[in-house]
């Protein structure tokens, strides 16, 4: 039988060659990233090695910690009024989102036994949106408190103070480039997705026509960005795939915490725990999204939302799919994975040498934040409230433009003007989202040329006013 999501003129799957590419291309990563090391190690003087080895296990070790003071401060809640002094807000914010998730829990645990379509989806949604809002709340709680938390203040303030002006074209440098043209892609995939779908809805609703070319277009879009969107056969893969990597995680961290706990004297090395934070920078968004997706297309089964083209990343209407079942492992895998690798990607904060891309922890906590508040808008948000997901969409860039403009969260100016120009085009395109969107036949009438046109227009238009960003020029500065 063929899928009934592909045009009947296809010679080939595109959700096969999606998958295909999904899984090899986490392959290359995974082989590329062992590679790269074993041949550096090989390369490399023993003396150097040396060197090397003993600063990368005092990294690690500093990451550690962070680590630990992060699930510490994450944890310990003060129940009594007087013992929040000085921090009431930010202690009255978290007991306000632990509610807010122990009822969502409660009302989905009820929604999917009753089979409440729209509750189980509102719930969802509420959790999700508790989950991310607590622990942005305890993480910055943490940066504020970290100085007393941590035993290296003077590491601190010298990450406060470096600056560098260029950067040098070294491997780590061009993985680090790459890294930030593939974040580009995947936060400008979620406006023009939402584009393209109101786009051959509108199309569809007038012609009665089917939508290959949505179909191809968000194709392409899950080629470049990773992000799939697969037949229910190959979401089942790639959901118990997601599923098993992050339960993988977990029973790793639980046995080398109690081994080290048990034995402290003879601990497991964890030096390795560095080569994994560029593979956990490139695949964030990826895994965490595609569980956002899932979580998307099982609460919007039985409802009105269920039939348009753009329910969710993941096709879920398969009938070997158990909804509460899948809908509450996601949940569950979601929760896990989100806490983790958030908290891991925002732990290390080594002084970076000379030249090197590299990045304040404060930074990537907001902006990897602000990544999974997008995608939850795009995602879970009902598209009958299309205005408010837009308008909601435009605040949440805007406020990355404005914190990377203030923070100049990476050590090296350069990225951080690049970085800026980058988000000014994410918020045009949002800002052309929400104007089209607004009604069919201004969608229509517009048509996939004059978008296209404009999309183009507001790119070109939108260097001069992220000038205001920069503080050096967009060329490599020397000394």
């Amino acid at each position: 039988m063929s899928d009934p999501h592909l045009g009947s003129g296809s010679s080939a799957n595109p959700n096969l060659v999606l998958t295909l590419v999904y899984f090899l291309t986490i392959a290359a990563i995974l082989i590329g990233t062992a590679v790269y090391f074993i041949v550096m190690a090989r390369i490399t003087d023993p003396e150097v090695r040396l060197m090397e080895l003993i600063t990368t296990q005092r990294e690690v070790q500093h990451l550690i910690d962070n680590l630990s003071s992060q699930f510490s401060n994450f944890w310990r809640l003060p129940l009594r009024w007087r013992s929040m002094k000085p921090y009431y807000t930010h202690q009255t914010l978290s007991w306000i989102f632990i509610l807010a998730l122990v009822a969502s829990v409660v009302v989905l645990i009820v929604a999917l036994a009753l089979d409440l379509a729209q509750v189980a989806r509102i719930s969802t949604l509420t959790y999700v949106v508790s989950l991310n809002a607590l622990f942005m709340v305890r993480q910055h709680l943490y940066y504020i408190r970290r100085t007393y938390l941590t035993y290296d203040a003077e590491h601190y303030l010298v990450l406060d103070t470096t600056k560098f002006y260029y950067f040098d074209w070294s491997v780590f440098n061009i993985v680090q480039i790459g890294i930030l043209i593939i974040e580009f892609l995947q936060l400008l995939s979620f406006p023009i997705r939402d584009l393209l779908d109101a786009l051959y809805l509108s199309k569809n609703q007038e012609l009665n026509g089917n939508s290959d070319g949505s179909d191809t277009a968000s194709f392409i879009i899950g080629i470049i960005t990773m992000f799939a969107n697969l037949s229910s056969k190959f979401y089942v893969i790639q959901f118990w795939f997601l599923v098993s990597v992050i339960g993988c995680i977990v029973l790793v961290m639980t046995v080398i915490h109690t081994y080290n706990a048990m034995r402290p004297h003879r601990p497991i090395a964890i030096y390795w725990v560095k080569y994994l934070l560029p593979l956990a920078n490139l695949l964030y968004l990826p895994m965490l999204v595609m569980l956002i997706g899932s979580a998307a297309c099982l609460s919007k089964i039985g409802t009105e939302d269920a039939s348009d083209s753009s329910s969710g990343l993941l096709r879920c209407d398969s009938p070997s799919v158990v909804k509460p079942l899948y809908l509450a492992l996601t949940v569950v895998a979601y929760t896990a994975g989100y806490v983790i690798l958030t908290a891991f990607v925002t732990s290390f904060d080594r002084i970076p040498i000379k030249g090197e891309i590299h990045y304040k922890s404060q930074g990537v906590a907001f902006l990897k934040n602000m990544s999974m508040l997008l995608s939850i808008d795009f995602l879970l948000v009902a598209n009958s409230y299309r205005h408010i997901r837009s308008i909601l969409s435009l605040v949440i860039v805007l406020s990355m433009v404005c914190f990377n403009i203030n923070t100049q969260p990476c050590f090296v100016e350069q990225i951080n003007y690049w970085r800026t120009y980058g988000f000014c085009c994410i918020l045009w395109v949002a800002l052309i989202v929400t104007m089209l969107t607004n009604e069919a036949s201004t969608l229509l009438d517009t048509g996939t040329g004059g978008v296209v046109s404009a999309l183009a227009v507001g790119a070109k238009s939108n260097k001069p006013i992220c000038d205001l960003g920069k503080s050096s020029a967009p060329y490599i500065l020397m000394d």
